[in-house]
């Protein structure tokens, strides 16, 4: 093999992890993830801005895989042929098939790039052409994004937002390593992804998330008593724009 054609090997999958009920099944508080209506709810939020997020990224070279518990198939699958079909790089796989379809995705990849989304959020459309051309430090075991917006949605208004260490992030693994078990631990989730070593993506550029309030995702309503929102339609819209 020359070195022409190493320089054009594939080098790392991009996976877009994506959790939508596949934790339904674990304890009490998450059971409402298994109802049709909790289904067909969050369903549309992510047709209407989360999947419009990820048809929009520049480059496409990227899989999305949305992950669902095993017992909701015929209701996700009731649920989604009421929409377009989804383009072939995003799929809703059962939670079972989560790391067998990942396996095979990655297949000739040396590097696993593992990309953490809600169903409900969006990134930059510029995102997945940053992590492509990106060449991270030897050892980077994360890729962070501080810097980002939220969205009122209800009332249609929009404000900055800068977190430490926030769940909008990217794991990078060997590949082989991670299909043989390895995982960062995590204690605590996402506010412990800045003890790993990483980098800061876009640390003086782009806003490259955005987190969506909508009626029903609770947890996030606090975000709206902190921030300096703008109402202004045309600001609002341009903003917009650059995610959905």
């Amino acid at each position: 093999m020359n070195r022409k054609e190493i320089r054009t090997m594939p080098h790392k999958k991009i996976i877009i992890g994506i959790e939508f009920n596949n934790r339904s099944t674990r304890g009490k508080e998450w059971r409402i993830g298994l109802r049709k209506s909790w289904i067909e709810y969050r369903m549309s939020i992510f047709m209407k801005y989360t999947l419009r997020s990820l048809k929009k990224q520049t480059n496409q070279n990227f899989t999305a895989l949305i992950r669902y518990a095993d017992r909701t198939e015929q209701l996700i699958q009731q649920t989604l042929m009421k929409y377009k079909p989804l383009p072939r790089n995003i799929r809703f796989v059962r939670e079972s098939l989560y790391i067998p379809t990942q396996r095979k995705l990655c297949r000739g990849y040396p590097y696993l790039y593992l990309v953490r989304l809600d169903c409900d959020d969006v990134y930059h459309k510029s995102f997945i052409q940053q992590l492509s051309k990106f060449h991270p430090k030897p050892g980077t075991q994360a890729l962070i994004n501080q810097r980002g917006y939220v969205y009122d949605s209800v009332r249609h208004r929009i404000a900055n937002i800068t977190k430490y260490s926030p769940p909008f992030y990217t794991l990078i693994y060997r590949t082989k390593a991670y299909f043989q078990g390895k995982r960062y631990r995590l204690p605590g989730g996402h506010t412990a992804v800045i003890r790993l070593k990483h980098e800061i993506l876009n640390k003086k550029g782009k806003r490259n998330y955005m987190v969506v309030v909508h009626r029903r995702n609770t947890l996030n309503q606090r975000l709206l008593a902190k921030g300096k929102f703008t109402k202004n339609r045309s600001k609002v819209r341009a903003v917009l724009r650059k995610y959905i």
